[in-house]
């Protein structure tokens, strides 16, 4: 587990880390009003008369004085559609544990007992999980949802505690064989880590339950020599 772990990681990384899309994509029909990506002008001109007769003089304002803004349209999630993205991974997160369960221990019960719960300790976190993950920006492409690097990075974050949360219960319910809790835990960490990115893939390109919202960002203004 020591050095499979490590080398998963390392794949993974070096699959998201190369761009594989735009950054200026394509909205859902939808949201397509707010597809362009609009700055602001960084100063305002403004005329002053130079005499009752005399042509008008413009002047300009130091763009140094006002930053420009970028408008973003970023998405964010419905809280239902992190409901059914939470309910649907326990589902299939449930089978891998219930056959890695079996098969290091041998027993039904045991290994339905384990599934229990992860059922009742993991649902309500991950969509506890989901909603604080709505609120961060980082790793959100704009106009489409999130990146590899952000799925990669939630695959990461969920694996760390769902490890450690199954390794506790899969110890106390074989009655303290750490050696099964650990491969148990082991074999779920390599097939759910996978399994939650490809997961995560699937769910970034379905438009339901995405809220497009158009947020501005200010950029540093020019420096003038």
């Amino acid at each position: 587990f020591a050095i499979i772990m490590p080398t998963l990681i390392l794949v993974l990384l070096s699959a998201v880390l190369v761009p594989t899309a735009s950054f200026r994509a394509a909205l859902p029909a939808h949201g397509a009003h707010l597809a362009s990506s609009t700055r602001r002008p960084a100063f305002t001109p403004h005329a002053t008369a130079a005499a009752a007769s005399g042509p008008l003089c413009v002047a300009a304002r130091p763009s140094a004085l006002r930053p420009s803004l970028i408008s973003m349209v970023l998405a964010k999630e419905t809280p239902l559609r992190s409901f059914v993205k939470a309910a649907g991974w326990r589902f299939t997160a449930g089978l891998v544990t219930a056959a890695s369960s079996f098969i290091f221990t041998g027993s039904l019960a045991t290994a339905a007992s384990i599934v229990g719960w992860d059922l009742i300790s993991k649902s309500g976190t991950m969509f506890i999980g989901e909603r604080l993950w709505n609120n961060v920006k980082w790793g959100k492409v704009e106009g489409k949802g999130d990146s590899s690097q952000r799925s990669l990075a939630k695959a990461l974050a969920w694996r760390l505690f769902a490890a450690l949360n199954t390794l506790f219960a899969a110890t106390v319910l074989t009655k303290g064989k750490a050696g099964v809790a650990s491969k148990i835990a082991g074999a779920d960490s390599v097939v759910k880590t996978i399994l939650f990115f490809f997961y995560e893939r699937v769910w970034a390109v379905v438009p339901w339950g995405k809220e497009f919202t158009e947020e501005d960002e200010a950029e540093a203004p020019a420096v003038e020599a």
